[in-house]
Parts: C-alpha cells; structure tokens; sequence
C-alpha cells in the first residue's frame, strides 16, 4: 500500500465519520454539543492532522 492510498483511505474514513455524526444528529440520537465536537475534531484534523501526515509518509 503505498502514500496515496493510505491517505485515501484515511480520508474516506473521516469523511464516513462525518457523514454518520450528520445522520445521528438528524435522527436524535447525539446531541447538539457532540455532533459540533465531532465536526471541530475532524475539521482540525483534516487542517493540521493531513498534511503531517503527508509529510510524515
């Protein structure tokens, strides 16, 4: 598995993540507080996390 697909992956993985918190938010099953935490953690990681890792490998 080389550099780009790793990335890949982990961005698809964050993006399912993302997408998930939405649906759990739409259905209720979250609340408010944690659907945004969740959506801060992954824009800071897509902003800072990515590119070092990129860096990294």
């Amino acid at each position: 598995m080389d550099k780009k697909q790793k990335l890949k992956i982990i961005g698809y993985g964050v993006f399912i993540l993302l997408v998930l918190n939405l649906v759990l938010f739409a259905m209720q099953m979250i609340t408010q507080i944690m659907f945004w935490i969740v959506i801060v953690v992954g824009a800071w990681f897509v902003y800072y996390g990515l590119p070092k890792l990129k860096k990294k490998l």
